[in-house]
This record gives C-alpha cells, structure tokens and sequence, in this order.
C-alpha cells in the first residue's frame, strides 16, 4: 500500500511539474507573440502601413475568444494595446482601383443613353513618407524664406497610372466611344 500510494504521489508530482511546464510556455509563447506583434506594428507604422494595425489587432482578439478568453485583461494584452493606438478611418484602405456601375448619362459628359458601363476610379490613401526634398521644404517654409501659397500637397495623392476607353450606344442608336475615361491602374504619386 505504501508503495503503491508513493508512486502516486510521484505520478501527481510529474503531472503538476508537467503542467506548470506548460503553463510557463504557454506564457512564454503569449509574450514572444505579444512582442513579435509590437515589433511588426512599430515597423508598419514607421513604413507608413497603418492598415496594417486593425487586422492584427482584430487577429489577436479573435484568437483570444478561439481559445476561450475569459475577458479578464491581462497585463501586456492585446486589448490594452488597441486601446492605446487608434487607427484613423482613412488608413484602413489603400490607394486602389475601384469600380461602380453606372448609367451613361450620370457620368456628366452630357450623353444621353440608358447604356450600363463599369466605371473604374483610384480612390483610398497613401502613405506618407518624408524626402530630403519635403524637409528641406518645411524647413524653408518654417524659416520664412519661402511663402505658403496653398498650393503644395502634404501627401501622395491616388491617381491613375492608365486608363481606359469606354464605348456605349446612346439613345439615338449611334455608337460613341470615350477616350480614357476609366481608370486601369493606381498608384501613389507626389
């Protein structure tokens, strides 16, 4: 009997040894994330990515209620994080074709047709990244040695880099073809 009751209780003893084992790794594993996902935010944001930032954080939360978080804030955690850094609207889609479908006659070119097109666009935002050219810019500007007119950019615009013909049939049954009207492709210029 005693044998028996001492190897349980070195059984029991592996087993709390083996568990708190997991315990520390399954915490070690959440800080090496936690970090790995600070440095890869820190790096999206100085790379001017910030669209980035609600999909990892958004990822971390799903993951948390997955593994059946008790909604208990722990220190360090994802949470606390998101709080901390918002994410403004506009970061959240990037320079990018778009399109809508829409009559002839509300694209404002003065057709009359109740023809359908597919009308492609370049909307969302660019990151901004500072050159040697915009410091020196606002350090000029700044000093007074040269005036603010309001007619610089602050910021890379979303613009197309092609564009496309659009042809269509008007209520007259005559064909008419628009030369570059809709956008192919997009990209951040200025």
């Amino acid at each position: 009997m005693a044998i028996k009751e001492t190897v349980t209780l070195a059984h029991l003893n592996i087993t709390c040894a083996l568990i708190l084992k997991k315990k520390n790794q399954t915490k070690k594993r959440r800080t090496m994330r936690s970090l790995l996902k600070i440095t890869v935010l820190l790096f999206c944001v100085q790379a001017g990515e910030g669209y980035w930032l609600r999909t990892l954080l958004d990822t971390d939360l799903r993951d948390e209620e997955r593994r059946g978080g008790d909604g208990e804030e722990k220190e360090g955690s994802g949470r606390q994080l998101e709080r901390a850094i918002r994410v403004p609207r506009s970061a959240e889609s990037p320079c990018a074709l778009h399109s809508i479908l829409l009559q002839v006659r509300d694209l404002g070119l003065g057709y009359d047709s109740d023809e359908t097109v597919l009308f492609k666009y370049c909307s969302g935002t660019c990151p901004r990244l500072a050159s040697n050219h915009d410091l020196t810019l606002t350090n000029l500007l700044q000093s007074g040695v040269l005036q603010y007119t309001g007619h610089w950019h602050h910021q890379p615009c979303c613009r197309p880099t092609h564009h496309e013909d659009i042809a269509f049939l008007d209520n007259h049954h005559r064909w008419h073809k628009v030369e570059k009207l809709s956008a192919a492709d997009c990209v951040c210029m200025g």
